[in-house]
């Protein structure tokens, strides 16, 4: 009797032994949601390292235990019933460096915490920006409302500076979304430029008299936008768009900033429609990481 106890506790001994030397070597192939959610995104999968579960049947280590031993608890069955599986993070398909790059330091955003910023940087002159603006417009109405559009005019020269003056008169009149895609047309459509360049040089006296008839024809009272087109608050939103589109290298337009750390563009994307899916993939991205 006494030899048949010591025999069942040796194999009790035993069998905790396996299970804790299986659990070792599982353990480290797991990774959790967080490290997924964080890791670089990359083109390829790497490989999964090697796993007994994953072992052809008939293929054995050395290492063997009878089937007739192996139960599994009413309790750890219950719990693992009712275990919800670790839900899938599909990796980004785009590619760093080719569809978008990354900064090397991260700059700051202008947005709360929980929310992410995506800046357009934009030129009313430039027709590649008209082309996305519906579509832009679009995609805005259908974003999270944790995702910021904050539009950004870039200044490159006089012209691209008198056309920052007239949006930002135009987002101190709080008029941005009723009038900034009527900007594009009256320029692109119409063919009336709001910025008037005379022999090489922007005419600024001409250029306020077309910004002025062109918001006054859209309701706007001359009153109203003289309090905004050449005042000290438009001559500071100026400088910052300036510094700005140094920090963030806006040397182009249309481009695209998301959360201060990557910068993409339609051409990189591979289309107007694959860029607002990739800002969406970019946003949730950095989203999930707060």
């Amino acid at each position: 009797m006494t030899r048949l106890l010591l025999c069942a506790v040796f194999a009790m001994l035993t069998m905790g032994a396996c299970g804790k030397k299986a659990a070792d070597e599982v353990a480290p192939a797991a990774s959790t949601p967080t490290q997924q959610a964080t890791a670089p995104a990359s083109d390829t999968e790497s490989p999964n390292p090697p796993n007994e579960l994953d072992k052809p049947a008939g293929e054995s280590d050395g290492e063997t235990v009878d089937t007739g031993t192996t139960t599994t608890s009413p309790v750890a069955a219950a719990v693992d019933a009712n275990t919800p599986a670790a839900p899938a993070i599909e990796k980004l398909k785009w590619k760093l460096g080719e569809n978008y790059t990354e900064f090397a330091v991260a700059q700051p955003v202008n947005t709360p915490p929980g929310t992410v910023e995506v800046i357009e940087g934009f030129w009313y002159g430039c027709p590649h920006c008209f082309e996305l603006e519906p579509e832009l417009v679009a995609w805005e109405g259908r974003k999270p409302a944790w995702v910021q559009l904050r539009r950004v005019p870039v200044i490159f020269n006089e012209v691209t500076r008198e056309d920052a003056r007239l949006y930002f008169t135009i987002e101190g009149l709080g008029l941005v979304d009723k009038l900034q895609s009527e900007v594009f047309r009256e320029i692109h459509v119409r063919g009336r430029p709001l910025t008037v360049v005379r022999g090489n040089r922007v005419d600024l006296g001409a250029t306020e008299k077309a910004a002025r008839e062109f918001l006054m024809a859209h309701g706007v009272s001359a009153e109203d936008f003289a309090k905004q087109y050449r005042t000290f608050s438009t001559e500071n939103k100026l400088r910052q768009a300036e510094n700005l589109a140094h920090r963030y290298k806006l040397d182009h337009t249309p481009i695209i900033v998301v959360q201060g750390k990557y910068q993409t563009d339609v051409g990189m994307a591979g289309g107007r429609k694959e860029l607002l899916q990739l800002i969406d993939d970019l946003a949730a991205r950095e989203h999930g990481a707060t």
